[in-house]
């Protein structure tokens, strides 16, 4: 495909030996797609060894019906030199919305970490919400059509009475959805996501063009298995609209609930275990033929047993979490 833009993505994810990069077919040619793609996103992989851990946890996500991006696995060339094992990703954009709701006319925006951030009402000011949250559809409305919603969610999180917190909340964010996805993410043992070590991190926010209610859509899971003993509460106390979520009775055994269908969902037919060994199988020699990789072969063989090892013991793990 000819006149296409190709930019270095991802920021820990960033090499100068192994680029990781994105190609946008519609920078120079309006309106031109690959396969109903507006962009590519090239994933270098190079802070997994593994090098399986996003694109089986997309995969989960997909299977506990949550909209996730497609990916699939390559050999790129770059001036016909192999540069190694990659994964192609679809990004979050208005063409996934549409093709995972139906609808992509509406306000979707990456969650750009900025500094640490907990859900907690920032203040009045929209310049405190702008770049924790880039605007990836409707750029050129004004800020106030933007961000007002947002700030009120936060607002409305922060602030309204326990008694009417989730009726208060209903408006501004789809906290049943906020529950699940944030369940998924804690079954996967996601160390970097809603939840993670320094707050909020990799999702997209996005609400109907007619309507204030948000949802989250997933994005960038390869720090997803990071210990299958991960706690199922981990930082409940941090996260402003989970914590305070936890103390709605419906909302906490949604949680729950969720947490344990994910727990079978992982185990049957050891349906988690078979979704690494496909994947492994389908790229243990081009990985071995790596040699821009950032780790050993060795030490590729060790991260994929302990994803295997997680596969096994995660289920088990949480089912008896959740009765406790």
């Amino acid at each position: 495909m000819r006149n296409v833009s190709v930019r270095s993505h991802g920021l820990a994810s960033r090499s100068p030996s192994k680029l990781a990069l994105q190609v946008d077919f519609d920078a120079y040619t309006r309106d031109q797609r690959f396969l109903g793609l507006k962009s590519l996103v090239l994933d270098n992989l190079w802070t997994d060894p593994s090098m399986v851990r996003d694109h089986v946890a997309m995969a989960f996500f997909a299977r506990m019906g949550q909209p996730a991006p497609r990916e699939s696995y390559c050999r790129l060339y770059i001036n016909n030199s192999f540069e190694g094992l990659y994964v192609l990703i679809e990004p979050v954009d208005p063409f996934f919305v549409a093709r995972t709701t139906g609808d992509g006319s509406g306000y979707l925006f990456s969650f750009e970490f900025t500094a640490p951030f907990f859900g907690e009402f920032l203040g009045e000011d929209f310049a405190a919400y702008k770049p924790r949250f880039e605007a990836r559809s409707r750029e050129r409305e004004s800020d106030s059509s933007l961000y007002t919603p947002i700030r009120e969610l936060f607002r409305t999180a922060s602030q309204a009475d326990d008694a009417t917190w989730a009726e208060a909340m209903d408006p501004f964010l789809d906290v049943s959805q906020f529950m699940t996805h944030v369940a998924i993410e804690v079954f996967l043992a996601e160390n970097d996501g809603v939840l993670g070590g320094a707050g909020m991190a990799n999702f997209y926010l996005y609400r109907d063009s007619v309507s204030t209610r948000h949802r989250l859509f997933v994005w960038d899971k390869d720090t997803t298995f990071f210990d299958p003993m991960f706690s199922v509460l981990t930082r409940s106390e941090e996260n402003v609209i989970f914590r305070r979520a936890l103390n709605v009775p419906a909302l906490r055994s949604l949680y729950l609930q969720v947490l344990a269908d994910c727990a079978r969902a992982a185990a049957a037919d050891t349906w988690l275990e078979g979704a690494i060994d496909r994947a492994v199988a389908l790229i243990d020699a081009v990985a071995r033929e790596d040699q821009r990789k950032r780790f050993s072969n060795e030490e590729f063989d060790a991260a994929v047993a302990a994803v295997r090892d997680f596969a096994r013991t995660r289920p088990d793990f949480v089912v008896r979490a959740v009765a406790r």
